[in-house]
């Protein structure tokens, strides 16, 4: 029986040996499960540089879309400004041509003028030695009917002048309209 009673007993040694072999397969599986970790902890760093350069890249990708849909906006602009400019040039050149013609007909360049646009401009001086009514457009400037002024009385072109009508100081650079000059207003000339 003692024989019958070995057949059942493990062998120790057999034990040992199978023991042996599970810490080994368990060391051996620990370090793979460590180094999958750890491979895994630098995947984990990968992409989260990786998130940070797209968004970047995102971010960058944006701001160009910005500057290219604004380059459009101004391309645009930039070519109804150049078809505005080209569209005066054409008006312009007809005009010029309309004056050669004149020229070219009458020796001289005859300026159209609507009769309605013409006023009178009554000049009077505070020493009463400008009593003066003058001709001339709306769209004149001021400055343009001072010198008409200057050229019929000299001596005022040496003294710094002011100009007053219905109780505004008037612009000289301006035009007779703008300083709300009406046909047969009275311009007081002041010397300062």
């Amino acid at each position: 029986m003692d024989s019958n009673n070995n057949k059942y007993t493990p062998n120790s040694n057999n034990l040992n040996t199978n023991n042996s072999n599970l810490i080994d397969e368990n060391k051996k599986l620990k370090e793979e499960l460590s180094n999958y970790k750890r491979e895994n902890e630098q995947l984990k760093i990968q992409i989260k540089k990786l998130n940070e350069d797209n968004n970047k890249l995102n971010n960058e990708l944006i701001k160009a879309n910005k500057i290219i849909s604004n380059s459009h906006i101004n391309q645009k602009e930039n070519n109804n400004e150049i078809e505005n400019l080209k569209e005066l040039i054409k008006i312009k050149e007809k005009e010029n041509n309309n004056l050669k013609l004149q020229l070219e007909n009458n020796g001289t360049i005859k300026k159209s003028v609507n009769f309605d646009d013409i006023i009178i401009i009554h000049f009077i001086s505070m020493d009463q030695a400008i009593n003066c009514a003058l001709k001339c457009l709306k769209s004149d400037t001021f400055v343009e009917v001072e010198e008409k002024l200057y050229q019929k009385y000299e001596q005022y072109r040496e003294t710094n002048n002011n100009f007053v009508t219905n109780g505004r100081v008037v612009l000289r650079f301006k035009k007779i309209f703008e300083n709300n000059i009406k046909d047969g207003d009275k311009v007081e000339l002041i010397n300062v």
